[in-house]
């Protein structure tokens, strides 16, 4: 009896051993922790975050890797559970977002850590342009060229940085003598629409 007692002790024993040999051999986990914060420094929590493997997926906005997170009271998201590569984020909350800042890591993560670091959110709004013209323009943001519009089309320039805008607009062509030059300007407010209608 007590060498069966004693085997059953012995058993019981390796079995620790090895259970516990399993779970030191288990690699750690690489994942990503975002920390949200405003242009002041300031901790944003209840900000939606999405992560995405490319660059087109963060364009397009496909392909989501896991589900969307939400910043919690420190200002913090986790994704767990990732491979060592690089990967692209959008977070945002109400008109702040991090489209004008850190989109991606700089390099892949590091395998089996927690990858760490901070995102700022700034506050964007919306450029409207509409052209009442049959004549093709050129729209000028703050002095630089940004597209070509057809004659009676409408572009959005979407998450513009607020402040102020200085626009301009040059006929391309269908113009007898000089084209038609035209400048305006505004300020664009978070969440708003700053729209210009021309010639």
């Amino acid at each position: 009896m007590k060498k069966i007692l004693f085997l059953i002790i012995a058993l019981n024993g390796l079995m620790t051993i090895n259970s516990c040999k399993k779970e030191e051999d288990k690699p750690a986990s690489t994942s990503l922790e975002i920390t949200l914060k405003d242009n002041i420094g300031n901790i944003v929590t209840g900000a939606s975050v999405k992560l995405y493997a490319s660059q087109t997926d963060w364009t397009k906005g496909t392909n989501q890797v896991g589900t969307t997170q939400f910043s919690d009271a420190s200002g913090k998201v986790k994704f767990d559970n990732l491979s060592n590569i690089k990967y692209f984020w959008f977070a945002e909350k109400d008109c702040k977002n991090n489209f004008n800042g850190g989109v991606t890591t700089t390099s892949s993560l590091s395998a089996g850590k927690n990858n760490t670091l901070d995102v700022i959110l700034t506050s964007t709004g919306t450029l409207k342009f509409v052209s009442t013209s049959s004549n093709p323009y050129r729209v000028f943001v703050n002095g630089a060229a940004v597209f070509d519009m057809n004659g009676g089309t409408t572009q959005y320039i979407y998450y513009a940085p607020i402040g102020s805008y200085s626009l301009r607009v040059l006929q391309l062509s269908g113009y007898v003598i000089t084209p038609t030059d035209k400048s305006y300007s505004g300020n664009l407010g978070c969440g708003q629409t700053l729209t210009t209608t021309y010639p």
